[in-house]
């Protein structure tokens, strides 16, 4: 019997101004973060936003982190890919995906949650992130 590989789900939450992304960890029930975005450097990723977030009009910023979602997908970093954030970042960030990082998206959720712990986030994302997103986005509104 051979088993399966379980996709790499990144979650991105994000406003005009913040950006992380988290993955989630099914078995502790919780986000565990990966990577902080246009905050700070990480040893084992690529360095962070050009930018740091204040210096930027929100536009520009999910237009940053579309790019950089770009980058990542290229190098295969995820499988799929849900967005958090507000309408209007979120509507940014979607059209600045590429023709590879685009068909990753498995679902999308206007919400603002970046001021939200990753525990909390867990619980109010669980419910839909438990179930398969395509079947869930009818039931809880999502896209």
């Amino acid at each position: 019997m051979t088993r399966s590989k379980q996709p790499q789900v990144w979650v991105l939450i994000a406003d005009g101004e913040r950006a992380r992304i988290v993955v989630p960890d099914e078995q502790e029930g919780r986000f565990r973060q990966l990577l902080p975005l246009g905050i700070a450097e990480h040893p084992h990723y690529p360095p962070a936003l050009r930018h740091e977030p204040h210096h930027l009009d929100k536009h520009q910023f999910a237009t940053e982190i579309a790019h950089r979602l770009n980058e990542e997908a290229e190098h295969g970093a995820f499988d799929q890919l849900v967005l958090v954030a507000p309408g209007h970042v979120l509507s940014a960030i979607r059209e600045g995906l590429s023709k590879i990082a685009a068909p990753r998206v498995v679902g999308t959720m206007p919400k603002d949650y970046t001021r939200i712990p990753d525990p909390d986030a867990w619980e109010l994302l669980a419910k839909w992130w438990l179930a398969p997103p395509v079947a869930q986005a009818d039931n809880a509104g999502l896209s």
